[in-house]
């Protein structure tokens, strides 16, 4: 009975540290982004190959939302109650740099 028991463990072990070392997948759960107080601040947008997060800052919270940032995935965490809850405070949000845009530029001929 105890090597049953040491061998459900070590899987269940196993299992919750692959959990936990899985990259953050945005079609997994609801795309809101919430900060430590619960507050909604932004959408994800896209998830980048190199582990950054493409979101939209929302308009209410932070008197952003006119174009796309790029946060690391890796300070986003599931949230219980759905959506995804970052590490970042509104501050630190705010001064995320933008997603570079291709804009349409003229040849000139």
């Amino acid at each position: 009975m105890s090597m049953i028991r040491k061998i459900l463990f070590a899987s269940a072990t196993s299992l919750a540290a692959l959990a936990a070392a899985a990259p953050v997948q945005a079609e997994d759960h609801s795309p809101i982004v919430y900060n430590r107080a619960g507050n909604e601040v932004g959408v994800i947008q896209a998830i980048k190959p190199n582990g950054d997060a493409v979101m939209l800052p929302t308009q209410a919270t932070l008197d952003l939302g006119y174009y796309d940032v790029t946060m690391p995935a890796a300070s986003l965490k599931p949230r219980e109650r759905g959506g995804w809850m970052t590490t970042m405070n509104n501050e630190q949000i705010a001064f995320l740099p933008p997603v570079s845009r291709r804009f349409f530029m003229p040849s000139g001929d």
